[in-house]
């Protein structure tokens, strides 16, 4: 910004930003205080001001400040560094000289010039400022910005709620602008004043304006209209148009007067700027932050500099960032309440402050003797603004008290309906309250939605309970939540906004099962809420929930909710737990009640939960019972959708069966029939079909042979599921491909899926997951050389999964940890714990891991000192019958490799080459697999090959 046009560079002083460059005295100084400059130090500031906002070249500079001298390039370079060091050049968000690449140096900063002191152009009396507020954090940069639009703008209100700092910013801008009007800034408390006459008087006793006979209001105006000063006006609130009247007129009668007013609301007159001062912002929720994490926020800087100012020197133990993360969330990021916690946590610590502070009434009492009345505690704050209500809108705050987070419009409106007052009316009061920043607007693309910060609510809440309310709209913030979930349940839940919503949902299951509730509405409540808990997914809160529901039903209940109940408690239980006979008694009650009641849409549900759970439990008999049942169903409905369902629950029961003609038959029908799935068939069936059937193709035709296909399969099943943003669909996907990617040595995609499977895995509460992810972890360790760290994986999962009673990839991690066993001379171990496994399936009917079994015995009896290669032929050639009579081409191919590895130990090259030759031919592709170029080099190659393939 130029130098005003008014005057010439022989002014006597020169401000801009804190500083002061005298030239007659050819000195610069900062509040007073003599900054040490050198003669070409003061000489090139000089000029570079005297061109300010223009680029001066290099060589330009040189020849003013060093006329009768040649120096160098990097002696300019050395004093313009010393002049920014003593400008403090960068501080603070501050700029004064800028380098221009190519071109030379710029004065940026705004400049000010003054001949001289014009009494008649200064107020009359010195600045009346309060002392500078040392202790402020977190607002630098916006005190920069208002210090800068104050240049342009003359009217400038801070808006914010009760204790958020909107005083200490606008003190904190009049001492960094005073230079800019040669200090004269001065500062009027409206908090004290109670009428407009009030409001002239002390503007005038502030500025110094001599009373004079006749209307004060126009003898004050006449005074300021040829002065030039910043005047503050704080708390506007409690007298806004008298405020905002005032303000008004002395905009338009003295040009050179700015204003900076701060209030909850704005003032709303011509030439208003409005800045909404923002909470300091706290440290996000986020599990294992460290103590500098947290303390980069500036709102937990300001506790631990409050704690430490009331002589407490409070160091973080490595407990401690998560609770005082808490804190600063829970009170919004408001300073005022901050400092006021942190007077708590000098006497009690920072854990038993977080605990406390479940009672924001508490802390409201806090109190400090030295402050302005309506901040001495935070209960006197918001007294404060509550009193400035009209009764109207105290109804309106009290009630939208009920809401936990944000909360739209409608809902808002849903709660603030009362007989006498129409729709309009209360849209209109809760504008009023948005605009008196006691409640906070969120505007964004899919709309706008409101919250109340935790303070006021706590505030807001005990008006309601005091008003004798609370029963009344509890119980309606209660059915209107029944409302919303009912509304369309299957595509709000997925937004934002939903999310968002949840907090609302558990206070009103809170309030609906506590003792002023009642069963009726709870039951409701919790059919409606159950789907929702399932598809976020938040399961042990489902499942607790439900059983609550479950002990307060009666059979007078409604059926369609006793179903929805009985269905969601059956599926969190199966996907925390596994298998019990409590989750089969919790399914068979559901479907019971689904059938009674005929809800088609339930049993498909529920019978597709059932393949799931049959599927993790390797149960090829209740996969076939189910999928029978889910087809009958369907073929009643006539639904395509409901075919398809059926489709893909008999394609699992056929792959588990190892009938992977039939398999493939009906899932890639399933596949065929539900091209392009909603979202929220993933949330009603707790599992996407289209990914179900994926994943069982994939491993069918791995099985089958159909390597390349598997692959594609394998991609695309991921993929989709990982679209889907559904957890239970991905992280079943990445489990059940992650046997192929170890199958063919892909270890870029063992590594790459194994870490979204932890991830998720950990994130969530899916018991069954969470320990085949360890199992994962052990296969990778063992393929990477780490092999008793990996077994001891191994071990821990197959003891978790036998609990669990979970069978899925059971054979993967027992058939490694034998193999591991048997290398180290364990046989009777490895063999033991192969049996065991073997036993298991068998059990159940389930065949289709038999093959890998067999050749993992076979394995057994070659590795260790003493190989026994008869019993390791015998089970070979077991393990091949088997894989043929399944159509397991994969597992027939790599059992005959190893055999084949025997006979030409014993000199039967031909013998061998006769095995592999017609399995070989009998793939179509999958000739880059590990197993194929082996096979490929053996028949290559009769004699090298083979040498070297019996030595592998």
């Amino acid at each position: 910004m130029a130098i005003e046009q008014s005057g010439s560079l022989s002014a006597t002083r020169i401000l801009f930003g804190p500083f002061e460059l005298n030239l007659g005295e050819r000195s610069l100084k900062k509040a007073d205080e003599a900054i040490p400059l050198g003669t070409r130090a003061f000489d090139i500031l000089l000029t570079l001001i005297e061109r300010a906002g223009e680029v001066v070249g290099k060589h330009e500079l040189i020849a003013k400040v060093w006329p009768d001298v040649t120096v160098e390039e990097g002696s300019l370079r050395v004093h313009l560094s010393a002049l920014r060091k003593a400008l403090g050049d960068g501080q603070f968000g501050r700029r004064y000289i800028t380098n221009v690449q190519g071109r030379g140096y710029s004065f940026v900063g705004p400049v000010t010039r003054q001949e001289s002191v014009d009494h008649k152009r200064s107020p009359a009396r010195l600045s009346n400022l309060p002392a500078a507020y040392r202790g402020m954090i977190g607002r630098d940069d916006v005190v920069q910005q208002i210090c800068n639009r104050l240049m342009s703008e003359r009217l400038i209100t801070i808006l914010g709620t009760g204790g958020i700092g909107k005083t200490t910013v606008a003190s904190a801008v009049g001492h960094a602008a005073s230079p800019d009007f040669a200090g004269a800034v001065f500062f009027v408390d409206l908090s004290v004043l109670r009428s407009g006459d009030q409001i002239v008087a002390a503007i005038a006793s502030t500025m110094g304006s001599v009373a004079q006979p006749g209307d004060p209001e126009e003898a004050l105006l006449e005074f300021l209209r040829s002065r030039r000063a910043l005047l503050i006006l704080d708390s506007c609130e409690h007298l806004i148009d008298e405020a905002a009247e005032i303000a008004d007129r002395i905009c338009q009668c003295a040009p050179d007067m700015h204003l900076l007013a701060t209030s909850r609301e704005a003032l709303q007159i011509a030439g208003e700027r409005v800045l909404r001062l923002q909470p300091l912002d706290c440290p996000p929720e986020q599990a294992g932050q460290t103590a500098d994490e947290v303390l980069s926020y500036p709102a937990a800087r300001l506790f631990m500099e409050r704690v430490s100012a009331r002589g407490v020197e409070l160091a973080l133990g490595p407990d401690d960032p998560p609770f005082l993360a808490e804190i600063c969330r829970r009170l919004d990021g408001i300073p005022l309440a901050i400092e006021l916690a942190a007077r708590r946590a000098a006497v009690f610590g920072i854990r038993d402050t977080a605990l406390r502070l479940a009672s924001h009434l508490d802390l409201q009492k806090l109190s400090r003797r030295t402050a302005n009345r309506r901040h001495q505690t935070l209960r006197a704050t918001l007294d404060w603004s509550h009193d400035l209500l009209s009764e109207a809108e105290r109804a309106v705050l009290r009630r939208l008290a009920i809401f936990v987070g944000p909360f739209t419009l409608e809902a808002a409106l849903t709660m603030a309906e009362r007989e006498g007052v129409s729709r309009t009316d209360n849209i209109d009061l809760v504008a009023s309250l948005v605009e008196k920043s006691l409640i906070e607007a969120r505007i964004d693309a899919p709309g706008a939605s409101y919250r109340l910060l935790d303070t006021t609510r706590a505030y807001a809440l005990e008006k309601l309970v005091d008003s004798g309310e609370l029963d009344e709209i509890a119980d309606r913030h209660a059915n209107y939540s029944i409302d919303q979930l009912k509304a369309d349940c299957t595509a709000w839940k997925n937004t934002q906004l939903y999310k968002d919503y949840l907090g609302n949902i558990r206070a009103a299951l809170d309030w609906s099962f506590g003792p002023r509730g009642s069963d009726a509405l709870a039951i409701r409540l919790a059919a409606a809420a159950g789907p929702l808990f399932l598809s976020m997914p938040l399961l042990a809160e489902c499942r607790d929930w439900m059983e609550r529901a479950i002990d307060r039903m009666s059979p007078e209940c409604d059926l369609q909710h006793q179903v929805e109940i009985h269905a969601s408690f059956a599926l969190s239980l199966m996907l925390i737990y596994g298998d019990s006979k409590k989750i089969r008694a919790a399914f068979y009650t559901a479907l019971g009640l689904a059938e009674r009641c005929g809800d088609a849409p339930q049993q498909l549900r529920l019978l597709s939960g059932l393949s799931m759970y049959s599927l993790h439990l390797a149960d090829v008999a209740g996969a076939f019972d189910v999928a029978r049942r889910g087809e009958a169903v369907a073929a009643k409905t006539g639904n395509q959708d409901d075919a398809a369902i059926a489709d893909c629950m008999l394609g699992t029961a056929y792959y588990l069966a190892g009938d992977h003609l039939l398999a493939q038959k009906h899932l890639e029908q399933a596949l065929r029939d539900l091209p392009h799935e909603p979202p929220s068939i993933a949330g009603q069936y707790m599992f996407y079909p289209r990914s179900q059937s994926l994943m069982c193709l994939t491993r069918s035709h791995w099985l089958a042979g159909n390597l390349d296909r598997a692959v594609c399969y394998a991609e695309t099943t991921v993929e989709e599921a990982d679209s889907s943003e559904h957890p239970i669909t991905l992280i079943s996907a990445l489990g059940m491909m992650m046997s192929l990617y170890f199958w063919i040595d892909d270890l870029q995609k063992i590594e790459r899926n194994l870490v979204k499977f932890e991830y998720i895995a950990d994130k969530t509460s899916f018991g069954p997951y969470r320990t085949v992810a360890h199992g994962l972890k052990g296969l990778h360790l063992l393929r990477t050389g780490r092999t008793s760290e990996g077994m001891r994986y191994l071990r821990d999962t197959l003891e978790s999964l036998a609990v669990r009673r979970y069978k899925m990839l059971v054979s993967d991690f027992a058939v490694e940890l034998a193999l591991c066993l048997a290398k180290q001379n364990e046989r009777a171990e490895a063999l033991a714990l192969v049996d065991d496994v073997i036993a298991g399936y068998r059990r159940v009917n389930m065949l289709i891991h038999l093959p890998a079994l067999l050749l993992t015995k076979a394995m057994i009896f070659i590795y260790g000192d003493a190989p026994d290669l008869k019993l390791a032929e015998e089970y070979l050639q077991r393990s091949i019958a088997e894989a043929r009579k399944q159509s397991t081409l994969s597992y027939e191919l790599r059992a005959a490799l190893q055999l084949a590895r025997i006979w030409i130990g014993n000199g039967e090259v031909q013998r061998a080459r006769d095995l592999i030759g017609p399995i070989y031919n009998r793939f179509s592709e999958g000739f880059g697999t590990p197993d194929l170029i082996l096979a490929w080099e053996m028949l290559r190659d009769e004699h090298h090959n083979l040498v070297h393939f019996n030595s592998g």
